[in-house]
């Protein structure tokens, strides 16, 4: 590959120029601060554009240079690839896509990918060369081959880079060394501790302990819900039973009540067969005292005849005086006893009176209490009926209603029990459904209980899904460092294989070439470190040498490394990368890049002493002077 022309319209300092650019070496001068790095960094973002992010920096490649005027921020190159296509690229800065146009000036933009930052792909895709490749190998930059004591050890490990790994700053033990340290600190081991990995297992195994524990409340969920299902059937059948059972005992004490009507009828009943009695019992007394009287009439009317008779016959046998006294005592006896009587006879006849009319009185009152007695003997006889009527018919409503929640016989034995049963029974339920209701809170705080711990079982396994998950990527992480490990060790392997043996042998060209044959062989060691034949025959370690022969080394490696990493011979940039080179060594390196076939050079450079050097071997070169 070898670029054919630049036109900068507006980028940093630079402005309005025009650069054509030849085979073989070109020779592009100009005075500290000309503008030399700033041309540099144009070729490559025309190339791979310009980033606007810091990426480290004080400050975005992209603010760093734009036009230090109001000129267009834009600019266009051109370049022709090893198979002889030809481009042309014109890119506005500000825009995140250049314009591609090939041979025939069509816009070929859109053949191109566009990475994650919508920048286009295009010269890596043509090349094959990435851009962090790119200035690893084909650029080397103002400083970046100046060596000092401190710096020789640096420089060192960057050629066994370069031998080991192809890329200076790739360095496979440090490679490796970072994969494992990166791959313990954001995974771990199962020998590590406190690791990300190490404390998810640790993690999934606490938490899974714990659901052991809680696991058993599963089951006593189940335990406790069957236990609720059956208090609530028992309390809706303590409920339906003391239902019937307060139902029952109102529709008893109706009839208790309807019963005491019956009973204050009976009383009435018996307070009236007790007047009928104390009646009886006066017409009896009457009956005794019209019996008396009579019989005391009867009585004196005997006595009274008998002293008559007695007088007679005394009469018979007194004499006269005593006989004229006793025959006129008959006679005051008999008017006194007629007399007598006769007021007995009408007292009897008034007492007779008076004890019939009473008799009549009691015996009409007798007879109307018979006849209200009667009366109220067939309205209790009626009221009872009545009463047990009504209790069966609540009875049976009660039935009726409880058939279906209650079995018939619990219902059959409820409706025949007695009311201080039924108030027994009541109390004793009241008290079995109390005892169920605290029973019932009882379950309900197990349950509560339970249900918190299934609760914390289901967060245990969203956070074990997510452990899981994060043990999964771990895993997946881990697997990738495997990978990559295995890659880098393939990759390595084949580069030790493949590529070591000609960066080795382009290396010895050089050598033979730039120290005229001082040191020819070098060699890569089993522990990667490059040994060089000294003039004794021994093998000694590059750190033997000058610091300005691994400076040469450290180029002439770079140079190998980019014709191995990329299909096109792409050109070499040196930006005053030869400045500290004495007389001697920078005409060697100027003969021996100058014989380097196909390979486009472009040399910055704020001296003369490159152009001398050119001249006086008579090498050809193209001069750009800024």
């Amino acid at each position: 590959m070898k670029l054919k022309d630049i036109k900068i319209n507006g980028f940093g300092k630079l402005q309005n120029k025009e650069i054509k650019f030849s085979e073989g070496i070109n020779i592009i001068r100009g005075n500290n601060e000309a503008g030399k790095s700033t041309l540099l960094k144009f070729i490559s973002s025309m190339l791979y554009g310009t980033s606007k992010n810091k990426n480290g920096k004080f400050m975005p490649d992209y603010e760093r240079y734009k036009p230090w005027s109001n000129a267009d921020y834009s600019g266009k190159i051109s370049y022709e690839l090893d198979n002889g296509e030809e481009y042309e690229v014109f890119r506005e800065f500000k825009k995140k896509s250049p314009i591609i146009y090939n041979q025939k000036k069509d816009d070929v933009s859109s053949q191109y990918q566009v990475d994650k930052n919508k920048e286009s792909t295009f010269f890596e895709d043509q090349t094959g060369v990435s851009e962090e490749d790119f200035f690893a190998t084909s650029v080397s930059e103002q400083g970046n081959t100046k060596l000092t004591g401190t710096m020789k050890n640096a420089v060192i490990q960057k050629l066994s880079n370069i031998v080991t790994t192809g890329n200076e700053n790739i360095s496979y033990k440090k490679a490796i060394d970072k994969i494992n340290k990166s791959q313990l600190e954001n995974v771990g081991s199962q020998r590590s501790t406190g690791r990300p990995l190490n404390n998810v297992e640790e993690e999934i195994e606490k938490i899974e302990s714990e659901r052991e524990e809680i696991e058993e409340y599963e089951d006593k969920r189940y335990a406790v819900e069957e236990e609720r299902e059956t208090l609530k059937v028992d309390l809706a059948d303590i409920k339906e039973v003391l239902d019937l059972l307060r139902k029952q005992k109102i529709n008893l004490e109706k009839t208790q009540l309807e019963k005491e009507k019956v009973r204050a009828y009976k009383e009435v009943l018996e307070d009236n067969r007790n007047r009928k009695e104390r009646i009886q019992e006066k017409i009896d007394n009457l009956k005794e005292e019209r019996d008396e009287i009579l019989k005391k009439n009867k009585n004196g009317y005997y006595i009274g005849l008998l002293a008559i008779i007695a007088i007679t016959v005394a009469s018979f046998t007194l004499n006269k005086y005593l006989l004229m006294i006793l025959n006129i005592l008959p006679i005051l006896l008999i008017i006194s006893v007629a007399i007598s009587n006769n007021k007995k006879k009408n007292k009897i006849k008034k007492n007779g009176k008076r004890i019939y009319q009473e008799r009549m009185q009691l015996e009409e009152e007798i007879q109307k209490i018979e006849e209200q007695y009667k009366e109220k003997e067939r309205e209790i006889e009626r009221l009872e009926n009545d009463i047990l009527q009504a209790q069966r018919y609540q009875e049976e409503r009660l039935k009726d209603e409880y058939i279906n929640k209650l079995d018939e016989k619990t219902i059959d034995d409820i409706l025949e029990t007695k009311y201080e049963k039924i108030v027994e029974f009541i109390d004793e339920k009241e008290r079995e459904q109390t005892e169920y209701k605290i029973t019932e809170k009882t379950i309900e705080v197990d349950n509560e209980t339970i249900t918190k711990k299934l609760e914390e079982l289901v967060e245990m396994d969203e956070k074990l899904e997510k452990l899981y998950e994060k043990k999964d990527e771990l895993l997946q992480l881990n697997n990738m460092y495997e990978i990559v490990k295995e890659e880098l060790e393939n990759s390595y392997q084949e580069m030790k294989e493949n590529i070591t043996p000609d960066f080795l042998e382009e290396l010895k060209n050089i050598m033979i070439q730039v120290t005229r044959g001082k040191y020819a062989n070098l060699y890569l060691d089993s522990e990667n470190n490059i040994l060089v034949e000294i003039e004794n025959g021994n093998y000694a370690p590059i750190e033997v040498l000058s610091i300005g022969t691994i400076d040469l080394i450290y180029l002439a490696l770079r140079i190998s490394a980019a014709n191995e990493i990329s299909k096109e011979n792409i050109p070499l940039i040196l930006d005053e990368s030869l400045a500290y080179y004495d007389d001697e060594r920078l005409e060697r390196i100027l003969k021996y890049l100058s014989e380097i076939e196909n390979k486009q050079i472009l040399m910055f450079t704020c001296s003369e002493r490159e152009i001398a050097i050119l001249e006086d071997n008579r090498i050809t070169y193209n001069r750009v002077d800024l």
